[in-house]
């Protein structure tokens, strides 16, 4: 009986913890900000195109998500504005022949948040992705070989859901 006793007590704690642990995660974001505008991230890196290929991203990520409408700035109750501050492409490893095999390539990104309704700056993040979160490596040769395209499109993701969550719940990303 006290071993049946001891189970139903061991039970009832784990089962408080997990459910304790399921707690939903609240977004900071004012109740009044429904839509959001996000024009074309500015590009201080000689790299062509990649402004116009991480804000499709950042746009489709917060469609993604779902909380906010994507809209032209006269509709819209907040304001994302982006600056590319570095794009840095270097090799990383080379063969026994000093053939390069894999690739290191980091993006740097400014991010300003405006609430429009009152006018005022929110936030400011500088260098989202700085340390680590917009870098990544990728092979050009052997077995997981990858394009650069392709490694600065997982980039692209993992910053543009660091905005979403910065925006939406607060989460500053480093």
């Amino acid at each position: 009986m006290k071993k049946i006793s001891y189970l139903f007590m061991t039970a009832m704690f784990t089962g408080a913890l997990l459910i304790s642990g399921c707690s939903s995660m609240k977004p900071k974001i004012a109740s009044s900000i429904k839509k959001i505008a996000i024009p074309v991230v500015s590009n201080g890196t000689s790299q062509y195109g990649i402004d116009t290929d991480i804000t499709d991203i950042i746009i489709k990520q917060f469609l993604i998500d779902g909380r906010l409408q994507v809209v032209q700035k006269s509709q819209a109750d907040a304001l994302i504005e982006g600056t590319l501050r570095q794009y840095q492409l270097q090799p990383l490893a080379y063969d026994v022949n000093g053939v390069i095999i894999s690739y290191r390539v980091k993006i740097i990104l400014d991010i300003k948040y405006t609430n429009l309704q009152t006018g005022k700056m929110e936030w400011e993040q500088k260098e989202v992705g700085g340390l680590s979160g917009g870098a990544t490596t990728f092979m050009v040769s052997g077995t997981n070989i990858e394009t650069e395209f392709a490694a600065r499109q997982r980039i692209y993701r993992s910053l543009a859901e660091g905005i979403v969550n910065r925006v939406i719940y607060g989460w500053e990303n480093y």
